[in-house]
């Protein structure tokens, strides 16, 4: 393990000695590090007494990667494994919690909700309010009348504003009936509609939480802070045990784990925060908001150091990333968006002796690429990232996409231009491959009569045929099978019948079609009988049968999430289990979801992930793709995702606001609650886009298309007006206050 060197900013928060540290610090500038080397002398020195450092962080990745490196750091300085402490908020909150079920007023064989199946309650919730309501609901239709339509969009509309108005009240420790309570007393009817309806799901999702006497995630730290706050004694016994807490990634920090710190450490105030309010991009997925961390840099109480100094990036890049930073904070058009978006800090260059030395300008540039159209787009980054990845084997390269959904098709062209690429995305290919698979087939043994679950299960065998021959002339045996109307003959013919005799009369069949299906036949026959097995086992003899190495890796996973499925649900039947595994392959499961934290870049390979992914990563060339202005709006006017017009706007950001107000956290200005959600939307892209370029060392390429496929048509998009400045910047022609 190389010898940590401290660079100015670095050098002062290793000389902590206690009390309340904020640091604020740029891309690269060696945060995990400084946190390790900072806790090792804290641990060498003996300062947490007979107590540990405790670290804390909000990814278990990223707890092992901290505990890897203190482990290594005592092992060089000859010193025995303790004195030290690292978990995740959450696992923090489970441990104080599990140890004393009691006096947190729980049973003691509680158990914690997964994302999925705290989606499952709220889809359940919403539904019966929407049987209770129709009158409502129907009556916000865009229409004179609603239709099956109407209620699947509402549906979706009404989760969103129910998970809006739950995480945004339990952040603030607000019950269902306290809410409601709120609400008949601060206006009753006069009040935001749309908060009403989140309100009144979350008193029914509470409801259904606790009937399976568990805990949602927000649960789970607001009964640890209720017990530290109601218990003294406890609280006191853990702040001796943890009389020191380093907080890493600081900017992710929600209102609850913020106090659940806050109060642990309470009497000793020794608490190191470090993070970077600049790449503060988690607002989309959870409460986090980079005021929260903002607010905490600016208390009289807190020592705020900055570490500004990174080596990461060469001078060109270092000099756009902060060119945007000074762009948003005095030139946006915006005053919100100005105020709200960065901490006016620049990242600035190592100096010479520094072990961690810029690129050179030299070995640098930047490209801004305008397109006509997405396809166009696409071709030509994958055409330009494949020849860099086969002439620069040594170098590391990056595409990142805003979304999902781009990141797929992203995938194929660059599948078709036979391209060495690791597909990091919300789901990656290979995963989604064997959960589609699996579904298929387990579709077909949940319904074996249904129409077209014959030929589904035959397509999904081809992907792992188990055969040399093969699996035949696909599109004609599909055919077959479509057109068998009696599964039974085929997989079961009776004494003097041939399989082949169940499907439809043709002139003639192929023998390595014939061959084929009965192969096909002989596989399903062995699955049929394993049906009554439990469906952890079922689909494993599926696999088995079909897949190797991190593919059967990949179905042990599915198989472990579908048995806990069913542990929490016993009612699940196997058609159930299909619609699990159909989720699951479409990334909506967490059963599927790779530890993008224990990705490593690897040479002369393309990595395909989104900007929110890449986070923590670095690549030497980075081409980033769909920088227009759908995805980065710059005015109030602008498209927004989630926006109703004929609703008055978003909904959930209309309930949230009229919640804050309720509580006297929020005071109407100039904006509406509508608009203020679209300054938010701004400023977090505005991070997004500070992070995707902060990831390149050397090389990087920013990309946008006037067309984008919409439907089964082309739509036209504006340029972004960040990408327009940002050329600008990188020509020289731009003469705003940035410098």
């Amino acid at each position: 393990m190389n010898a940590f060197v401290p660079r100015q900013g670095q050098r002062e928060i290793l000389n902590y000695e206690g009390g309340l540290m904020g640091v604020s610090a740029v891309p690269g500038s060696g945060k995990t590090a400084t946190i390790v080397a900072l806790a090792t002398r804290l641990i060498k020195e003996g300062r947490a007494g007979d107590g540990q450092v405790l670290i804390v962080t909000y990814q278990t990745a990223a707890v092992d990667n901290v505990r890897s490196r203190i482990r290594q750091a005592l092992e060089a300085m000859g010193l025995l494994q303790i004195g030290y402490d690292v978990r995740t908020l959450h696992s923090l909150s489970y441990s104080i919690v599990r140890a004393n079920p009691g006096l947190a007023g729980i049973g003691s064989e509680f158990s914690v909700l997964d994302g999925r199946t705290s989606s499952d309650l709220l889809e359940k919730s919403v539904r019966m309010w929407n049987s209770r309501n129709t009158r409502i609901w129907g009556g916000l239709a865009p229409g004179d009348y609603y239709d099956e339509d109407w209620e699947r969009e509402w549906r979706s509309i009404a989760r969103t504003i129910a998970w809006t108005v739950i995480t945004t009240a339990k952040n603030r420790r607000l019950k269902p009936g306290d809410l409601l309570a709120r609400i008949a007393s601060g206006g009753g009817e006069e009040l935001n509609l749309f908060l009403r309806i989140g309100a009144e799901v979350y008193q029914l999702y509470q409801q259904q939480v606790e009937t399976m006497g568990g805990l949602d995630f927000n649960d789970l730290v607001w009964s640890a802070v209720d017990l530290l706050e109601h218990h003294p004694d406890l609280c006191e016994r853990l702040g001796t045990r943890w009389p020191i807490i380093l907080e890493d990634e600081a900017q992710d920090s929600v209102p609850l784990q913020e106090d659940l710190i806050s109060i642990l450490g309470r009497g000793r105030e020794n608490w190191v925060r470090v993070g970077d309010p600049n790449q503060a991009i988690m607002s989309t997925f959870t409460a986090a908001d980079p005021r929260f961390l903002r607010r905490f840099l600016k208390r009289n109480t807190v020592r705020t150091v900055e570490m500004s100094i990174s080596g990461r990036c060469s001078g060109k890049v270092v000099d756009l990333a902060n060119a945007l930073v000074q762009w948003v904070c005095f030139d946006h058009g915006l005053a919100e968006v100005r105020d709200q978006a960065f901490r006016a800090q620049q990242i600035r260059p190592t100096t010479h002796g520094d072990p961690q030395q810029n690129p050179t300008d030299r070995e640098s540039d930047i490209a801004f690429r305008s397109y006509n159209n997405r396809v166009e787009e696409l071709a030509d980054v994958a055409r330009r990232a494949h020849l860099f990845s086969r002439r620069s084997t040594h170098l590391t390269l990056a595409v990142l996409v805003p979304t999902n959904q781009l990141g797929y098709e992203m995938a194929d062209v660059l599948r078709s231009a036979g391209a060495d690429f690791d597909e990091v995305l919300q789901t990656a290919y290979s995963a989604r491959k064997v959960g589609d698979v699996l579904s298929a087939i387990v579709s077909f043994l949940a319904d074996p009569l249904k129409r077209g679950h014959l030929e589904g299960a035959y397509r999904a065998m081809c992907s792992y045929w188990p055969t040399e021959e093969g699996p035949g002339d696909q599109d004609r045996v599909a055919t077959l099978l479509r057109s068998c109307y009696r599964p039974e003959d085929l997989l079961y013919p009776q004494k003097g019948t041939r399989p082949e005799d169940a499907l439809p009369q043709v002139r003639e069949i192929a023998p390595t079609d014939i061959r084929a299906l009965g192969v096909f036949c002989r596989y399903v026959r062995r699955w049929i009988r394993a049906i009554p097995l439990p469906v952890d086992q079922m689909l494993m003899a599926v696999a088995q049968d079909l897949m190797r190495n991190a593919d059967m890796a990949r179905a042990q996973k599915l198989a472990a999430f579908l048995r806990a499925r069913g542990d929490v649900n016993p009612s699940c039947r196997l058609p159930d289990f299909a619609r699990e595994l159909a989720l699951a392959s479409q990334g909506k499961a967490a059963s599927l979801l790779e530890d993008e934290d224990l990705f490593t870049p690897r040479p002369g390979r393309i990595s395909l992930t989104t900007l929110h992914k890449a986070k923590g990563l670095e690549w030497d060339l980075v081409y980033i793709v769909g920088v227009d202005g759908d995805w980065f709006p710059y005015d109030l006017d602008d498209h927004f995702r989630g926006e109703y017009e004929f609703l008055g706007g978003d909904p959930g950001e209309e309930a949230r606001a009229e919640l804050l107000r309720l509580i006297g956290e929020w005071e109407p200005g100039r904006l509406s609650a509508t608009h203020m959600a679209h300054v938010e939307v701004i400023a977090e892209r505005m991070r997004l886009l500070y992070v995707a370029i902060t990831r390149a060392r050397r090389y990087l390429s920013v990309s946008w298309s006037r067309d984008i496929p919409m439907a089964t048509r082309m739509r036209s998009v504006d340029q972004a007006v960040v990408f327009d400045v940002l050329s600008e910047i990188n020509k020289g022609g731009y003469l705003g206050r940035t410098g």
